[in-house]
């Protein structure tokens, strides 16, 4: 990589500038929109020089950023190591890397610190995603999957029409963009002919989106947020899907739903409802690495108050007999098997399944999901 010094000192005010929890990527194409000296190349170049460093994990964590940034640099593709020697003497850290080993970086990286690479704190991830943390992973990335609601292809998964496509081409308004991890969990989803299916926390509609393509079933929205239920409701609409909406704040106390163009629901009305909750996001974090390094671990409890309020307050609306799921995107224990756990003992409710996917070994986000059968009287 050229101009080794330039992009490090850039790289450097750039992370030093950056706060926590916005999106990485939001901020850094706000702060090239800002400072319009830098060319294309040196924008790539500077990006992946922060994302490299995210992408070490926990293992910085014990260092200055400046220390964690340059040390984090030997996993680019430098050509010449004698330029990032340079800078090793004119910070003043470290030792310098033997260039006749340049195959050897990780293990000197690992020697300086004396850490291994450690992504998640392992205490929290479930027993199935504790494989989150090898070295392996360091490069990896998610790709992303659409689903073609016209096609009836088996594709990857046994899903219909699943391509693998760029985000940044022009798609055709018949093709409706979704991870693969959350095509797969609604696939395992059942919806019967007339069910009554709440969407309790909907976000822009990916999963009713996807449930919808059956045309089975008739679907009700909510989620707190009305600029997101907006967005859900034009998607579902320019697939001429039919669908009721209404915002609504699920970790409050209700005794009945409003939809428009609907009477007022009360409880026992819906035959499935699916609680995609807020959650960590940990199963996305190789997405957006910089979670890695700034996540407040002690933010759970949080959530964890959230998904069980989001549960209290949907499951009296669900029939006896009806089926309740519980979605993810968390690889940890606490907001996964251990919320499980609390729902069989605090609710009268049969475990019906419980799906742990691997995002991992997919080339996708990892997800969680359990399906609950509410007990007849």
């Amino acid at each position: 990589m050229k101009y080794l010094r330039s992009r490090y000192y850039s790289a450097l005010q750039l992370l030093k500038s950056y706060a926590y929890p916005t999106p990485f990527h939001v901020f850094i194409k706000s702060y090239f929109k800002q400072h319009k000296k830098y060319g294309s190349k040196d924008r790539k170049a500077i990006s992946e020089i922060c994302y490299h460093y995210f992408r070490c994990g926990l293992q910085m964590e014990s260092l200055e950023i400046s220390e964690g940034l340059l040390l984090s640099m030997l996993t680019l593709d430098i050509d010449n190591l004698s330029d990032w020697n340079n800078l090793v003497e004119e910070l003043g850290c470290f030792d310098q890397i033997d260039e006749d080993h340049s195959n050897q970086r990780g293990e000197y990286i690992a020697k300086q610190i004396g850490n291994s690479v450690s992504f998640y704190r392992s205490d929290f991830l479930m027993d199935e995603f504790k494989h989150y943390n090898e070295a392996t992973n360091q490069n990896f990335r998610p790709k992303n999957w659409a689903k073609d609601h016209w096609s009836k292809e088996q594709g990857k998964l046994g899903l219909c029409g699943t391509k693998d496509i760029k985000l940044d081409t022009e798609l055709s308004t018949q093709i409706q963009v979704q991870d693969l991890s959350s095509q797969y969990l609604c696939s395992q989803i059942s919806i019967q002919e007339n069910d009554k299916v709440w969407d309790v926390c909907c976000g822009s509609g990916g999963k009713s989106l996807n449930l919808s393509y059956d045309r089975k079933g008739d679907f009700y929205l909510t989620d707190i947020r009305s600029s997101i239920l907006k967005n859900a409701q034009s998607r579902l609409q320019s697939m001429h899907y039919k669908a009721s909406f209404s915002m609504l704040d699920a970790t409050q106390a209700m005794t009945q739903l409003s939809f428009e163009g609907n009477d007022l629901i009360h409880h026992h009305f819906f035959d499935v409802i699916i609680a995609d909750v807020p959650c960590s996001g940990s199963g996305t974090w190789f997405r957006n690495p910089e979670h890695f390094n700034y996540f407040d671990y002690d933010s759970i409890q949080e959530y964890l108050q959230r998904q069980k309020k989001i549960i209290q307050n949907s499951l009296p609306f669900l029939k006896e007999g009806g089926l309740f799921y519980y979605l993810t995107c968390s690889v940890f224990e606490q907001e996964n098997t251990a919320i499980k756990r609390w729902m069989l003992d605090q609710f009268q409710l049969i475990l019906q399944e419980e799906i742990c996917f691997d995002g991992i070994h997919q080339k996708s986000d990892g997800m969680y999901m359990v399906c609950f059968r509410k007990q007849e009287k």
